[in-house]
C-alpha cells in the first residue's frame, strides 16, 4: 500500500463535527480582524474585531480594542468596544467594557463595568408573547 494512497471513508470520526478552540496567550499581541465559527480564548492584546464566533473568553488581564460578534462572550480583562452576543454576556469581577452591550441575557459580577449602554432584546419568539401580554394588559385597564 502507498503512503500517498487515499483512504477510503470520512477522514474524521462519525459523530457531532467540533468547530474548534484557538487561543491568543498572554505573550502575544495581535492586530488584525478575526473570523471563526468555533470558541475562541484571548489572553493577549488583540486590536481588531472578532466575527462569527461561538463563543469568546477575554481572560483576566487581557485587553482589547474592537468589537465582538459572537454567540456568547465572556470578559475578565479590558474591551474598548462593542459586544454583539446573540444569547449571552458575562462579566466577571475584573471587566472593563468601554462599548455598547447588545445581547438577550447578561450577567455582571460584582466590580464588573459597563462604560456604555446595555441594549438588551428578547429571546426568539418572546417578542409575540410579550406583546399580546402587554395588550392584554392595557386594555384590562379600561
Amino acid at each position: 500500500m502507498s503512503l500517498l494512497a487515499r483512504r477510503s471513508g470520512p477522514s474524521t470520526p462519525p459523530g457531532p463535527a467540533s468547530s474548534g478552540y484557538s487561543l491568543l496567550d498572554a505573550q502575544l499581541v495581535m492586530s488584525g480582524d478575526l473570523e471563526t465559527a468555533g470558541s475562541l480564548r484571548i489572553d493577549g492584546k488583540l486590536e481588531g474585531t472578532i466575527r462569527r464566533a461561538d463563543t469568546v473568553v477575554l481572560g483576566v488581564g487581557a485587553s482589547m480594542v474592537g468589537d465582538v460578534y459572537a454567540r456568547d462572550v465572556v470578559i475578565g480583562g479590558t474591551i474598548t468596544g462593542n459586544i454583539h452576543a446573540s444569547e449571552r454576556v458575562e462579566l466577571q469581577a475584573t471587566a472593563i467594557v468601554t462599548g455598547d452591550v447588545l445581547t438577550q441575557t447578561i450577567l455582571v459580577q460584582e466590580g464588573g463595568v459597563v462604560n456604555g449602554r446595555v441594549l438588551m432584546r428578547p429571546p426568539e419568539g418572546m417578542e409575540q408573547h410579550e406583546g399580546r401580554h402587554v395588550t392584554e394588559l392595557a386594555s384590562s385597564d379600561r
